[in-house]
Formats: structure tokens, sequence, C-alpha cells
């Protein structure tokens, strides 16, 4: 999926942070940077509105209630 993005990575890579802080902030992104260890670690909380609460094939799932 990233490939077919093609030069908007690229774009995204050369944004300022301030620009995108949003987009992170609407992905439920939060990147945090250790320098002595000069790693970046990312954790993901997508919005509620991401999670689906029910089974789309319904009874046909044996585990559906």
């Amino acid at each position: 999926m990233i490939k077919d993005l093609g030069d908007l990575t690229d774009r995204l890579l050369a944004a300022p942070a301030d620009r995108k802080a949003p987009l992170y902030q609407a992905f439920g992104l939060a990147l945090t940077y250790d320098m002595k260890k000069r790693v970046v670690t990312v954790k993901s909380q997508p919005a509620s509105s991401v999670y689906v609460r029910t089974c789309p094939r319904g009874d046909l799932n044996p585990h559906a209630r």
C-alpha cells in the first residue's frame, strides 16, 4: 500500500513536524524518540469508528453471537 502512494511518502518525509502532527493525530499515532538508543517507538490507537463491533459474516460464522 505504501509503495502505491508513490511520491506522497517522499512529501510526508520532507514535511516539517508541525505539518505532520495533525495527520498523526488523525491516525491515532504517537511517536516517541529515545535519544540514547536512537529509536522511535510508534503506538497507534485508532478512533473508535475504526472498530467493527459485529461480524460481517453474521450467522455464517459459528463463533458469532
